[in-house]
């Protein structure tokens, strides 16, 4: 019996070798309330939990697909470096825009933000132009850097996370701030911010969180991963997951807890 066991287990082991081969590589990034870990990176050695409404969603479609779930986590831009350069690869939750438009294959539009300016205290965010002249941040790396690089920003402040531009925010080391809404609102509060004290400004577009992917994935492949999102939102289980988010209590984290170097250090 061992030994047809063990002929068995030879005999589907190229089979396993070739799906694990075939399936994407899923590629997320600390970007609360979408896709983030509890504790994040930046407190510790080892991250916590995986966790996010992007990431809920997106682990029930690999259900569907027949995906592992296997989503690793990594910084923001070497995630997008390798969904430029290498096949088969997935990513999440990454912000549809014009500057990225040809860089990706857009497999599945998850939610719909809006990209949104804030400022701080007297700061008039009527218009984004109102602070072309003034210090204001971005997520690294992000659609909301590529635009104002764009349109001819001078003062642009990236940081590698959004609770760092929350935090400037509130040093008044930056006047404004332009991110999607949920990631502000998430931000201010992972910091022990007042979002009273922001003045929500010009909706400057929308941004449509995607999980993308390689440029040059197979219709197929797209196609697939569409199908399991109508299944997620047929079935209720999209409905489910958006409810458990907005339930989500936000627990701030001091400073004292998070490393002092502006790129956290990632071990997976």
């Amino acid at each position: 019996m061992l030994i047809v066991f063990l002929a068995a287990l030879l005999a589907w082991a190229p089979h396993l070798g070739a799906r694990e081969r075939d399936e994407l590589r899923l590629l997320a990034a600390e970007l609360p309330p979408y896709t983030f870990q509890i504790p994040p990176v930046s407190v510790g050695d080892t991250p916590g939990v995986k966790q996010g409404f992007v990431y809920e969603l997106v682990s029930e479609m690999a259900k569907r697909v027949g995906h592992s779930g296997v989503i690793e986590f990594m910084p923001w831009d070497a995630a997008q470096r390798i969904a430029q350069t290498q096949p088969n690869i997935g990513i999440l939750a990454l912000t549809r825009s014009p500057e990225r438009e040809d860089k990706y294959s857009w497999l599945a539009k998850l939610y719909a933000d809006d990209l949104v300016v804030v400022g701080g205290a007297g700061i008039d965010v009527a218009s984004l132009d109102k602070v072309k002249d003034r210090p204001i941040g971005v997520l690294s790396n992000s659609g909301a850097e590529a635009l104002l690089e764009e349109r001819g920003f001078k003062r642009i402040r990236p940081h590698h996370e959004e609770w760092m531009n929350a935090r400037q925010m509130q040093q008044r080391r930056i006047d404004a701030w332009l991110a999607p809404r949920l990631m502000i609102i998430y931000g201010m509060r992972e910091v022990g911010g007042n979002l009273e004290a922001l003045n929500f400004g010009e909706i400057v577009r929308e941004s449509g969180i995607y999980l993308a992917g390689s440029k040059d994935l197979p219709d197929a492949e797209v196609q697939k991963w569409q199908k399991a999102l109508e299944e997620v939102k047929a079935d209720g289980t999209y409905q489910r997951i958006a409810d458990q988010y907005n339930r989500l209590k936000i627990e701030p984290i001091p400073d004292d807890l998070r490393r002092r170097f502006s790129q956290p250090v990632w071990t997976n």
